[in-house]
């Protein structure tokens, strides 16, 4: 697999040029001596969509974007497909690039499916003998039935999609680029995505995707960008930055001030947390614990106004970003009563089945519709020690059993 970056964005911005034209050019000597000047005064003047924005994606990554309406999620996507060009900045894209952009686009109406798969395969790069070497797996994927043979003017927009994605992930792409056109799907189709994505993340496909859908956000990334008037709010794990995005759509819809921010911290501060620790069994902090052994994570607090709505919650990850573990009061059952004291609250770990390596906590206290108190990403850092470095993250105990071949037990 490569190391070198799949999709790279530089500084880029983009800003549309305002509408009007009138008066721009009267005359050929106009044209001549102020076309460029008037086009420089309309990119200065326009809407600016995209704000200096930095973005990487590798080989094998999903990246997602989240955002209100009008933040430049869909024009950052068309960045990187090439649709658009950026005003300021560098997109560099490597490999074969799919996109699912727009519902239906490169379809022709008046054909059959089966003709559009093989026609838009063939534009996607493959020659005629590969979309048809892949054209059954094609059709099953999209579950069509007899409607594979029928003009698509007489689809649905779900079966668009269906189609769509099942030709754009069949090419076996080096990126692919999706914008919330899944979320026209059934509940059915959306899994056979979420697996054929998952199994191309393991091929090496990096994938950017938009979308509204939060939960399949945490389902699919490794990271997420939340844009907000074309600027980076914040980038990081799928966990916390989704977690900040829900938090402002609280504060907005209960019309009060969004928590404030700095860095990787955000809350409105009527409730705080004034330490995040790890415990081994006998509940002293420490900074790193053997595999297996009991664990806890304790959670100071500080009540600054009474609540009774809140949540506490923590979440696990790995250096990489990778989401490890997560839970709060509320998945687990617990009903909020009053919080009015200073205290603690701990989740206690029986044994603490991580795979070697370090681990980085996530730790929350918030309203049950997102509204954060106080949210500290990466707060806790803490290594789990063992005697074989097993792969992954989840190490469970375990023993072999062999039945046949002839095998020495380790010593001890």
């Amino acid at each position: 697999m490569s190391v070198e970056p799949a999709v790279l964005l530089a500084g880029v911005s983009k800003r549309y040029p305002s509408g009007t034209r009138r008066g721009r050019l009267q005359s050929l000597k106009g044209a001549l001596l102020h076309g460029a000047l008037w086009r420089l005064k309309q990119e200065q003047s326009g809407f600016l969509a995209v704000a200096d924005v930095d973005l990487t994606v590798r080989p094998g990554e999903t990246v997602a974007v989240i955002g209100p309406n009008g933040s430049g999620k869909s024009t950052l996507l068309k960045l990187v497909a090439g649709i658009l060009k950026p005003t300021a900045g560098t997109v560099t894209v490597r490999g074969r690039v799919t996109a699912l952009i727009e519902l239906g686009a490169g379809f022709h109406p008046e054909i059959s499916g089966r003709e559009n798969a093989i026609i838009n395969g063939m534009m996607l790069g493959l020659s005629r003998r590969e979309i048809l070497a892949r054209l059954d797996d094609i059709i099953a994927f999209a579950g069509l039935g007899a409607f594979i043979d029928e003009p698509v003017k007489t689809y649905s927009s779900g079966m668009y999609v269906r189609l769509g994605f099942a030709v754009a992930t069949a090419v076996g792409p080096d990126v692919l680029l999706v914008d919330e056109i899944l979320a026209v799907g059934d509940q059915a189709f959306a899994h056979r995505c979420l697996d054929r994505i998952a199994r191309m993340q393991r091929g090496g496909t990096a994938v950017l995707l938009v979308s509204h859908d939060l939960a399949l956000v945490e389902a699919l990334a490794h990271r997420v960008v939340y844009l907000q008037e074309g600027r980076v709010t914040l980038e990081g794990t799928a966990g916390a930055v989704v977690s900040r995005y829900r938090s402002d759509v609280a504060a907005d819809e209960a019309e009060v001030a969004r928590p404030e921010a700095t860095g990787k911290r955000w809350g409105n501060r009527w409730v705080t947390l004034q330490a995040v620790e790890l415990l081994d069994g006998e509940g002293r902090p420490v900074g790193s614990i053997p595999w297996g052994e009991p664990a806890a994570l304790r959670l100071a607090y500080r009540v600054h106004e009474p609540q009774q709505d809140f949540v506490f919650g923590v979440a696990i990850h790995r250096e990489d970003g990778q989401h490890v573990f997560g839970t709060n009061t509320e998945l687990d059952g617990w009903v909020p009563e009053s919080l009015e004291q200073d205290g603690e609250v701990v989740i206690e770990f029986p044994s603490l089945q991580l795979a070697p390596g370090r681990y980085l906590v996530d730790a929350a206290v918030h309203r049950a519709a997102g509204l954060a108190f106080d949210y500290a990403c990466e707060v806790l850092s803490f290594l789990v020690t063992a005697p074989v470095g097993w792969p992954g993250s989840y190490a469970p105990r375990h023993r072999w059993v062999p039945r046949g071949p002839a095998m020495r037990p380790p010593a001890g």
